[in-house]
């Protein structure tokens, strides 16, 4: 299994029909752990929660595929084979858009550049941990969710790019519901947040509840 990590801003219906299957194949979406590994074995996502009062982005991994036919080239019977990923599928761009539910502040749509590859010969589905809060989403939810307050919403996420040809390569669009609110947390004097939230971060998203540890006193 490959794994990429981007620090910016993603998990999860499949919207709309298609004809045939897209470039590239997002399926579920997971949590990952404190150290940034995604268990691909374990249940999946289908929605979360943010307590901005310790936390300020959302991170989810994607379970994603090379949807890629590789056709078998033969001459005289025999298959022809090269070096190089010849069906390789390169990301590019990264589309978010938020539809919020119900009252709360309207977030804008962004797109983000990036370059990751997606090979066609892997055996299993790669994993991408994505920030699903952009940039502007992020700071308009910072200075209008207040203490006690919430809001829910949904992120549709779709990933373009192209092929090694330079065609257009797309995802099917997803989208994954989160609540963000502020509780008000704050640590008591003498201690501080503990990095115990998912990638490291601190807590505050879905099953990592924020927690202090004690300050340790400089040593002169």
């Amino acid at each position: 299994m490959k794994n990429f990590y981007l620090a910016v801003p993603l998990a999860l219906v499949m919207s709309g029909c298609v004809d045939n299957p897209p470039a590239i194949q997002i399926f579920n979406a997971y949590i990952p752990d404190d150290s940034c590994v995604v268990n691909q074995a374990g249940a999946a996502s289908g929605g979360g929660s943010l307590d901005l009062a310790t936390a300020n982005r959302y991170l989810a991994g994607l379970s994603l595929r090379n949807g890629i036919a590789l056709t078998e080239v033969e001459v005289n019977d025999s298959p022809v084979t090269g070096e190089g990923d010849a069906t390789a599928v390169y990301v590019t761009h990264i589309e978010l858009t938020y539809e919020t539910q119900g009252g709360g502040p309207t977030l804008e749509s962004e797109v983000y550049s990036t370059h990751f590859a997606i090979p066609s010969n892997a055996t299993s589905n790669s994993t991408l941990v994505i920030d699903l809060l952009g940039g502007n989403a992020r700071e308009t939810l910072l200075t209008q969710v207040g203490p006690g307050s919430s809001v829910s919403f949904n992120v549709r996420i779709r990933l373009v790019g192209e092929t090694v040809t330079g065609a257009k390569a797309e995802s099917n669009e997803i989208a994954y519901p989160v609540t963000v609110y502020h509780s008000g947390f704050s640590c008591p004097p003498g201690t501080r947040l503990e990095f115990n939230g998912p990638c490291g971060g601190p807590g505050g998203q879905d099953g990592f509840p924020p927690t202090c540890e004690e300050v340790e006193p400089v040593v002169p």
